[in-house]
């Protein structure tokens, strides 16, 4: 696992307002600890190993069978689980993209090759085994529409591929990879509660794939991955779906105003996002040094987004956060450049 991800909060705890972290700062993360608070004799037995509770639950939500689904220790385990199952394959990801796609194929030996994400949507035939991307990306918010996933699986069926949809539901749009459960077997979509509710700390998430490739993960994982906290947060989410997520029109509402309003700043490029988060690429410095200094006077984090496959060390990506810390970002962001 890379590190200097965002939410490094451990390493600066004096930080006033943490833009580096894409979970939404309009989470449900608070009822869903005063949920478990009435939970906690939970921890007194082992966790389900086959999670069937919530594996039901999220069935009978998204109209599948049980077995076409895998509660996992949040997104980050099933890309593992994934690579493991496709190890000494070849592999391609296209860049800029989450590290944890590419840590885990090396981990278990694919070779890799790479395709800039905004060539992605034109791409036709894959000389791959396994391709992977999220929609929307992270860091940039590119979106591959289903039509064009419909056309990757349709056109490759010896390729198969690894969609992460940990940010699908925060990004209002007309369509979800939701959509296309059960249509191909060379599709596989991982999703992620951490991101969508506000509890990274829980670290819970779940794979959508043909019954073949969900038999075939459970057995190369170690048992009682998933803590009993975790399948009771789980449950009451997709009990509470609707009440729960956040209000996505209104954060991308917010995020689009914090585009502009940095877009607007002649020393910063932004790269239009769809989702909650962006990126920025500075015209000089580096996003290092603009970091640091953000800390230190301000107490404002944001995610140095210089370890990203083909950024550079100018990018910087942020999350938007309520409009009084927005505006905090944007007067520091005048600051660094008028003294």
């Amino acid at each position: 696992m890379q590190t200097g991800h965002g939410n490094d909060i451990y390493d600066y705890p004096d930080i006033r307002c943490d833009f580096s972290s894409n979970i939404p700062y309009r989470n449900a993360s608070g009822t869903i600890a005063d949920h478990l608070k009435n939970r906690m004799d939970s921890i007194r037995n082992y966790p389900d190993p086959n999670a069937r509770r919530l594996t039901s639950q999220l069935a009978d939500f998204h109209a599948l069978t049980p077995e076409n689904i895998l509660i996992t220790n949040g997104s980050a385990e099933a890309f593992y689980l994934l690579a493991h199952l496709f190890q000494n394959r070849k592999s391609m990801i296209p860049y800029p993209a989450f590290s944890e796609y590419e840590d885990a194929c090396r981990t278990y030996g694919h070779k890799i090759s790479f395709l800039p994400a905004k060539s992605l949507q034109g791409a036709g035939r894959f000389e791959a085994d396994t391709v992977w991307f999220g929609v929307p990306n992270n860091p940039d918010g590119t979106i591959v529409e289903n039509k064009t996933i419909s056309r990757f699986c349709g056109e490759n069926p010896q390729t198969t591929f690894v969609v992460d949809a940990a940010y699908d539901a925060l990004c209002p749009r007309n369509e979800s990879v939701k959509e296309l459960h059960g249509r191909f077997k060379n599709l596989i979509i991982v999703h992620s509660l951490t991101k969508t509710f506000g509890i990274p700390g829980l670290r819970l998430g779940y794979i959508v794939a043909g019954w073949q490739v969900i038999d075939a993960i459970r057995s190369l994982r170690p048992p009682w991955s998933v803590n009993a906290l975790a399948l009771e947060a789980g449950s009451f989410i997709v009990e509470n779906w609707n009440e729960l997520l956040p209000d996505t029109t209104s954060l991308y509402t917010e995020s689009s105003r914090l585009q502009q309003k940095i877009a607007a700043l002649p020393q910063f490029e932004v790269t239009a996002s769809p989702a909650n988060f962006f990126l920025v690429k500075m015209k000089k410095d580096s996003a290092t040094e603009l970091k640091q200094l953000l800390i230190d006077n301000f107490g404002l984090l944001i995610r140095d987004a210089s370890n990203f496959r083909g950024l550079t060390p100018q990018h910087f990506r942020i999350s938007v956060q309520d409009e009084t810390w927005n505006r905090q970002l944007v007067k520091a962001l005048k600051r660094f450049y008028t003294e």
